[in-house]
């Protein structure tokens, strides 16, 4: 079954997914080989690019590298695994300095056409949500389309951080 993740249907609207925490073992062993199987099983949009951003500096050849033994192509499927890497991009910055999100905007920008709808996935610790989420706000909204944020739990680290953390993102974004 396939998950509309766009109340849009303009032919000319451009979709990216960017992975935060793209170096670390959850998008290795969990969020790469998904959206893989997404991609593999075209249950994106198409046309769908991928960033990994994380702080930690590399390039998309050494995060495929970093998840060949997680994203796997079954045979008959290694020309669509080479669309699926070329489709990803890697950007490395802080996860509190406003330059490296413009930067990551600038890059979205030059993949997108027409409409630009945006899905940030946070596979990172509690401790950076905040200045992240405040980072997006400031520099990575969509100009024309929609704009998701997915925050991975742990959802803070107990009850008071959970409400503050939540506090902050409705203050950011509308649900």
């Amino acid at each position: 079954k396939k998950v509309q993740i766009s109340s849009s249907t303009a032919a000319d609207a451009s979709h990216v997914f960017v992975v935060f925490g793209a170096s670390g073992d959850l998008a290795r062993k969990k969020i790469y080989p998904t959206l893989w199987a997404l991609y593999r099983d075209s249950l994106m949009p198409k046309g769908t690019q991928i960033f990994g951003y994380a702080r930690s500096k590399m390039t998309v050849s050494q995060l495929r590298e970093k998840c060949v033994g997680t994203v796997k192509a079954k045979e008959g499927e290694e020309e669509l695994l080479e669309q699926f890497w070329a489709a990803n991009h890697y950007v490395a910055g802080s996860y509190d300095t406003q330059g490296d999100f413009e930067r990551l905007n600038q890059d979205m920008v030059a993949v997108e056409k027409g409409i630009a709808n945006r899905l940030f996935y946070l596979a990172l610790p509690p401790s950076v949500f905040k200045p992240v989420t405040s980072m997006l706000k400031a520099a990575c909204m969509s100009p024309s389309g929609w704009t998701r944020v997915i925050v991975e739990k742990p959802f803070g680290k107990d009850s008071a951080s959970s409400a503050d953390l939540s506090d902050h993102l409705q203050k950011l974004f509308k649900e």
